[in-house]
């Protein structure tokens, strides 16, 4: 066992009888990452279909996921075992205590990833701060490929993230006269899938959305004592007059009248 950089507490590797030596499941309290490059070894206490698994494998454990390891009798595996203390953010979302992750690998994986593993475990043996630093680079190289293999994702979780993302993007950039063309790249989605997962969720439409967040950011600033011309400028108007002619279909009032019945609600 070789443990280098501090969110790296555990790595080793070699051959395994699980068979004849199991392993107790219980929780490591870490994330686990488990290569299977031989042989037939497979976790158990997890509620899910591994044992006939027989290919080149990864297996992602949460901290708190219960497992434990067996092997045919008789029989070895050869693995990499890897834990951190901590992951990227995009990891935890996939990972849980009841959800664990299975990766086949195929061989040009295999071969990547065995090679870049073996040297890891080379530059730990001399440590420094090269090694650590590898490391750190390691575990986004895995996130990377594990958050781009795993298909096992709730699609209503991906679905409300993307909507969310869009969201926040359109009220992050209201300044720079938004497009819908423009949010859906910022989220990898072309322009008619990012208008199809609004329409999935029960929303309306992205440009509706925007013409929302602008009528809001337009009350704010009006009630902030911004003039309608400037309120037009900041918002991408080619003229105050399709800013007023907006605001009036939004609100039901032009921007002046609006401005005199919520006086009292002026922000500071």
């Amino acid at each position: 066992m070789i443990s280098g950089s501090k969110n790296l507490s555990y790595f080793s590797r070699g051959v395994r009888t699980y068979g004849s030596k199991p392993v107790i499941a219980k929780s490591r309290g870490r994330w686990e990452f488990e290569f299977i490059f031989k042989g037939r070894a497979r976790p158990t206490g997890v509620d899910r279909p591994f044992l006939e698994e027989t290919m080149p494998r990864l297996y992602v454990f949460h901290p708190d996921s219960p497992h434990g390891w067996t092997d045919d009798v008789g029989e070895f595996s050869e693995i990499f075992v890897l834990q951190f203390k901590d992951v990227p953010e995009e990891l935890v979302e996939r990972v849980g205590p009841t959800k664990p992750i299975l990766i086949e690998l195929k061989e040009s994986d295999r071969r990547r990833l065995y090679l870049r593993l073996n040297e890891i475990w080379d530059m730990l043996k001399g440590g420094g701060a090269r090694a650590s630093l590898q490391v750190q680079l390691l575990l986004i190289e895995l996130a990377a490929f594990v958050v781009g293999q795993d298909n096992d994702i709730d699609p209503k979780t991906e679905l409300a993230d993307k909507i969310s993302r869009a969201i926040n993007w359109f009220e992050e950039n209201l300044g720079e006269n938004p497009s819908v063309e423009n949010a859906a790249s910022a989220v990898g989605v072309s322009t008619s899938h990012l208008r199809r997962l609004f329409a999935q969720a029960g929303k309306p439409s992205p440009q509706s959305e925007l013409a929302r967040l602008k009528l809001e950011a337009a009350q704010r600033c009006l009630l902030n004592g911004w003039t309608q011309e400037a309120v037009a400028q900041f918002l991408g108007f080619s003229e105050t007059s399709a800013f007023a002619r907006a605001f009036r279909d939004g609100c039901g009032q032009p921007p002046g009248a609006w401005l005199v019945q919520h006086q009292g609600t002026r922000e500071n």
